[in-house]
């Protein structure tokens, strides 16, 4: 985000997005699940409307049309904030005794979940016909949850 001014994309009310991304770019590279969540929170504040519009960059408007589509709503609630309580949940789950298996057993359920998620997302923007960057990256990152653990 470096040298783009992104003050016109959030509302006066919502957070400042540039600080938003500087804090999650600046997230350990090594560790896919921090990145996801950081992307599917920027995506529920849109859909919330927090924040005003996505930058997108390979899809154009894509990624507002996928976050406005009805799919991306069940019972009514922005599926990013759905998928940041899921990786919260896997994060939080790791700072328990990782070597116990009863921690292994409920992260892999949860990383199974949010591959599963992911590529029926990608279905359903398929069918929609536009596609959403963090939504795409999220979901090619997902296997990466299922061998990294989280």
């Amino acid at each position: 985000m470096k040298g783009r001014d992104v003050s016109a994309v959030v509302n006066c009310k919502g957070p400042d997005a540039a600080a938003f991304l500087t804090f999650f770019g600046s997230l350990p590279r090594y560790r896919p699940g921090h990145r996801q969540h950081a992307t599917m929170l920027y995506v529920g504040l849109y859909q919330s409307r927090t924040v005003r519009q996505l930058w997108c960059p390979v899809f154009n408007k894509g990624c507002e049309a996928v976050a406005d589509a009805a799919f991306a709503r069940p019972f009514g609630i922005p599926d990013g904030y759905f998928a940041v309580a899921l990786y919260v949940a896997m994060i939080l789950l790791l700072l328990g005794p990782v070597e116990k298996l009863w921690i292994w057993i409920p992260l892999l359920i949860l990383a199974s979940l949010a591959t599963l998620a992911n590529f029926l997302g990608v279905r359903d923007m398929a069918n929609l016909g536009s596609f959403c960057f963090y939504c795409v990256v999220t979901t090619a990152l997902s296997p990466l949850l299922l061998w990294d653990g989280g």
